[in-house]
């Protein structure tokens, strides 16, 4: 597991924390939402093949959980590189 030891971690900083821990490269992916709440980072992403939900503690800077689901064929095909050039990203 990543950890990154600091007293207070940036949204960028959970952000890479996730993309590490699922060994997901900086090219692969599209944030769709990162809030944090009670000491948690709540990220979401998508790649062309799966949707992630992070739960990364801000104050260890670990992923305290994750979650994963399939991307549906037709929303696969709109990320860029996969399909459609110009179609718009998932929302």
């Amino acid at each position: 597991m990543n950890t990154v030891k600091m007293n207070r971690m940036t949204s960028r900083q959970a952000l890479n924390v996730a993309l590490n821990d699922a060994g997901i490269e900086n090219d692969e992916y599209r944030c769709l939402s990162s809030s944090c709440d009670n000491g948690f980072f709540h990220i979401v992403l998508w790649t062309p093949y799966l949707r992630y939900e992070f739960y990364v503690a801000a104050d260890e800077g670990t992923v305290a959980g994750i979650s994963t689901e399939p991307v549906p064929a037709e929303e696969a095909l709109r990320f860029p590189g996969c399909g459609e050039e110009n179609a718009p990203a998932a929302a």
